[in-house]
């Protein structure tokens, strides 16, 4: 039973939200009005009001302060997200207990074309450095980007490709960090300049360097991690419409630590490139395309320095968008295709060469009546997965639903309740896998005989947006039938566990809650408290049992100092103990984490260069990430402090 001080700071979170109503008294004219952020991501444009279910928006100074290594560390503790770990070269957000192929990362909107949905020591190509926004969508607006999108979709967005004409000549970026006490340390630069009235041009590069991180319990070996990455990138504006590109290149040697030390060499190159026609038709108002392809590959290095398996991954995705407007009637209709032709050579090739191609025909729609918000999705979606060396073809075609409602009570309050049906066919991972997995410990089974995952899923919220107190619930359930999962049997082949790929009903339900009180507001100095916590709670409804690799309850409560010269924030995050194990898992123990950050702006003239502080877990208490494989031999990190500099030209 957790003791009453752990939940202190969940319950702040609650209390917050439930003062809500009693700061609608506040008189407008004296609080300043903020509005919700605008969601590039979604297909329509979109505050985060205009969206029935949860949505989060990490940008700005929030980015900043949160900014890792990963993006999975980046998100972690965001109400509703987790993280896997295998040290700090790899981390993938798990979204309400569900990660892998049901949660979809992209970068830029378009794919992220590497393979962390095939293995959580797999690190995702998504350069936190770059990132100058991150979304993370749920509901009706994830249809529009595939079928295995039932959990959410993360967006990363940079600047590679120009949005937009920089304004009094050339823009830019610099950022770079140096650990106290420990040779981490790493750097980002960006410059994006006019080339003539209608062109810009971007460069961008970066880099990080990590030595083995500290746990509270001592040094974690195999644990370094470093990246390279660069991009060039360019557009071309005129008054009907708008085409770019971009090439980029990631490199990344990182550690996986455990008893049998792997080291994982990852590479990418990648090529961007989109465009946008403004009123190219009647009704419709914008046309817009993009396209990624990119050549990944990686190597898993034994201790000896032999390469033990090769991936590669060669893969391409493009859609195409028309957005138009009929009345109170916008909407976006559209398609999209993908392949992914993916090889694994070596002693650890568990999974034979495949390609995957995919083929979807999409549309959401949006009714503005009064207070009254209505929005219909749906998506159809043909998938093959073919294994040419076992003359074996697997196809599914999948048809998703989904419909949401949003009721505004004033300017300042409003409630959304969404529904979905989502179908899902099994991935090449979980059809054929057959082998070893030393990085994970594990000796992997496919099954062939999966069929389709369906989703049900209902989601009501509540939020507050304007006023001195503002904050957000959701109340969300999905239950699935024919549920895939990889469980581990209890059994051993060539000394590993083995995991089963197999399918079974089960339920997720969860609740999400954030709330922020802006309580002073003086000659440009404020002071604000914000909190939030999450839950999910997911079964196995064949046997009641919980399911495995669940997130126990997380919590976040903070207090924020800001004004033009300096930001302060202190908080406190954790997580409650897991002790609903499914099979063959053991129980985690909770923790609590201290962190807080500083922010010196010192020149009155140029605000926009930036001093920073940043300590995190400041007490070194030892935690475990209950997600994790590795929980046991890679702790989360110990106290950890940095010095950085940043600015914006």
């Amino acid at each position: 039973m957790p003791k009453p001080s752990r939940l202190l700071p969940a319950y702040s979170a609650l209390l917050a939200l439930a003062a809500l109503p009693a700061a609608a008294q506040e008189q407008p004219a004296e609080t300043p009005t903020l509005l919700p952020p605008v969601l590039v991501s979604a297909p329509l444009p979109s505050q985060a009001d205009d969206i029935p279910e949860g949505s989060t928006v990490l940008e700005g100074q929030k980015l900043q302060q949160r900014r890792a290594a990963t993006l999975g560390e980046t998100l972690d503790h965001t109400p509703g997200i987790a993280a896997t770990a295998f040290g700090p070269g790899a981390s993938r957000p798990i979204i309400r207990g569900q990660g892998g192929p049901r949660v979809r990362v992209l970068q830029n909107g378009v794919d992220s074309f590497d393979a962390a949905n095939v293995s959580p020591d797999h690190a995702v190509v998504a350069p936190m450095g770059s990132a100058t926004r991150i979304e993370v969508l749920r509901g009706p607006a994830t249809l529009l980007y595939g079928s295995s999108a039932i959990g959410g979709v993360v967006n990363v967005i940079d600047g590679r490709i120009p949005q937009a004409m920089p304004k009094d000549g050339a823009s830019g970026s610099l950022r770079l960090g140096q650990g106290l006490g420990r040779s981490d340390n790493d750097s980002f630069a960006s410059v994006t300049t006019p080339a003539g009235e209608n062109i810009a041009l971007h460069a961008e590069g970066g880099f990080s360097n990590a030595e083995d991180y500290r746990a509270g319990n001592g040094r974690v070996d195999n644990s370094a991690a470093r990246s390279r990455n660069g991009a060039l990138g360019g557009s071309l504006f005129g008054n009907s419409g708008y085409a770019g590109m971009a090439v980029s290149r990631f490199h990344s040697y990182y550690g996986v630590p455990g008893a049998d030390p792997v080291h994982i060499a990852l590479r990418q190159t990648r090529l961007d490139a989109q465009f946008g026609l403004y009123d190219p038709l009647p009704l419709v108002s914008e046309l817009r395309g993009k396209f990624g392809y990119a050549d990944y590959k990686h190597d898993e290095i034994e201790p000896a320095g032999e390469i033990a398996t090769r991936f590669n991954n060669d893969s391409w995705e493009g859609r195409l968008e028309a957005l138009h407007k009929l009345g109170n009637i916008e909407g976006v209709v559209g398609m999209q295709s993908n392949r992914r032709d993916f090889t694994a050579l070596g002693e650890e090739a568990y999974l034979p060469q495949n390609v995957t191609d995919s083929h979807a025909l999409f549309a959401l729609e949006r009714f503005e009546a009064g207070p009254w918000q209505f929005s219909l999705g749906g998506r159809l979606e043909y998938q093959s997965v073919d294994v040419p060396s076992q003359a074996q073809q697997r196809d599914f075609t999948s048809g998703s639903l989904a419909i949401g409602s949003i009721y505004r009570f004033n300017p300042t309050y409003s409630t959304g309740l969404s529904l979905s049906r989502t179908e899902r066919g099994p991935t090449a991972e979980e059809l054929f896998s057959n082998g070893a997995h030393l990085a994970t410990r594990s000796f992997e089974i496919g099954n062939t005989g999966l069929g389709k995952e369906t989703a049900w899923h209902a989601e009501w919220s509540l939020r507050k947006n304007q006023g001195d107190v503002t904050g957000a619930l959701n109340l969300f359930a999905t239950r699935y039938n024919n549920f895939i999962y990889g469980a581990f049997t209890g059994a051993q082949q060539a000394g590993l566990d083995e995991l089963l790929y197999s399918q079974t009903d089960a339920d997720f339900r969860g609740v999400e809650i954030e709330a922020t009180w802006r309580f002073m507001q003086v000659a440009g100095f404020g002071l604000s408290l914000d909190g939030g916590f999450d839950y999910v709670r997911a079964q196995d409804r064949g046997n009641g049992r919980p399911l495995p690799l669940i997130p126990p309850l997380g919590y976040r409560t903070g207090f924020n100092a800001d004004s033009d010269m300096i930001g302060f924030r202190i908080e406190v995050l954790g997580r409650l103990a897991q002790q609903r194990t499914g099979a063959n898992e053991t129980e985690t123990s909770g923790y609590t984490l201290l962190n807080t950050a500083f922010t010196l702006r010192p020149f009155e003239n140029n605000r926009a260069i930036e001093l920073q502080l940043k300590g995190n877990n400041l007490t070194d208490r030892l935690g475990r990430n209950h997600v994790s494989l590795l929980k046991e031999e890679a702790p989360i990190r110990g106290r950890e402090i940095t010095l950085g500099l940043a600015m914006t030209f």
